[in-house]
């Protein structure tokens, strides 16, 4: 989903501010924005289609705050920790609620 399309959907009014979950993956130092949408997380773009990267929660704070979302999951993902010793899907996940 596009920022600019986000900003409409927001403005209109009529739908519920959608779930935001911001994306830490071990070992990077940024933080990737998805965005549900008919229960789909569908990453946020800029308007020339590439992901939103975010250096910080305050720089998701300036951007979304305005647009009258209050909170965002930030999720924390681990690769290495995908599966475990014994080869199934780790259930292990780590979703936390940052208010902002």
């Amino acid at each position: 989903m596009k920022l600019s399309q986000l900003k409409h959907w927001l403005k209109s009014g009529e739908a519920q501010t959608p779930k935001c979950v911001l994306t830490s993956y071990a070992g990077r130092s940024d933080y990737l924005m998805e965005i549900e949408y008919k229960h789909q997380l569908v990453p946020l773009k800029d308007d020339q289609d590439e992901m939103l990267h975010f250096q910080s929660i305050e720089n998701v704070k300036n951007l979304l705050r305005p647009l009258g979302i209050t909170s965002v999951v930030l999720r924390v993902i681990d690769p290495y920790d995908e599966f475990s010793p014994d080869g199934q899907l780790s259930t292990c996940r780590e979703d936390m609620i940052i208010s902002l």
